[in-house]
């Protein structure tokens, strides 16, 4: 009978502290407690908003190098029909996944950056999209916590550039016809020393590559 006692105190303890651990694990995650730096939901919080829920999530690896794609707003693909407007003009916070969905509706070339970042499927979500400036300029300013970026003394790049692109393009120019056309778009420099004085943020041909570090909304 005695056995029989301490074999149930056993169990009934066991069942404790799985129902202990079961209940922690199930948590509302409008209780959760995020913070800048944390891995979640496939990568690491670099950005939380007023709510303290919702925010972005950057992926811990670079996918190489990519173009903006299309210099000349041309589709550069065969019976590919692309608008002729400006299409991804909008540089703030937010703004990363329309600009990218603009980008791939416009441009059919396959190896652009837009496309690099939106065909990550990793960690169980696919929803990965290209930065607009302002969304770069913060995974800069929290790269630390983020990691997975190159080692300037040890990778150099470009000649000791380290360059990241975004979704945002950059200013018109005149096409000589009435309208206006963008052959330019926004970079970020990651380099210890910047290639320009007194900025990161930079304008290049829609024909330079520059690194891809995807991103996406939670």
């Amino acid at each position: 009978m005695k056995k029989q006692y301490l074999f149930f105190a056993f169990s009934i303890i066991l069942l404790s502290v799985f129902s202990a651990c079961s209940s922690s694990d199930e948590i509302p995650e409008e209780e959760l407690i995020l913070e800048i730096g944390q891995e979640y939901q496939g990568g690491k919080i670099f950005y939380i908003d007023e709510t303290g829920q919702h925010g972005l999530i950057a992926h811990t690896a670079d996918l190489g190098l990519g173009d903006w794609g299309c210099f000349y707003n041309d589709g550069s693909v065969p019976d590919f029909e692309p608008p002729t407007e400006p299409i991804a003009q909008n540089n703030g916070i937010g703004f990363g996944m329309q600009n990218t969905t603009a980008i791939l509706n416009f441009c059919g070339d396959p190896d652009i950056a837009a496309r690099l970042a939106s065909n990550l499927d990793v960690n169980g979500f696919n929803d990965w999209y290209l930065p607009s400036i302002d969304e770069l300029e913060l995974v800069y300013q929290h790269r630390d916590l983020i990691g997975g970026f190159p080692d300037l003394d040890n990778d150099p790049i470009e000649d000791g550039f380290i360059i990241y692109a975004s979704s945002s393009e950059g200013w018109a120019t005149n096409d000589g016809n009435g309208g206006f056309i963008y052959l330019n778009y926004q970079v970020y420099d990651f380099s210890i020393t910047t290639a320009l004085p007194n900025t990161r943020n930079l304008y290049t041909s829609k024909s330079s590559e520059a690194l891809v570090r995807p991103i996406r909304s939670f």
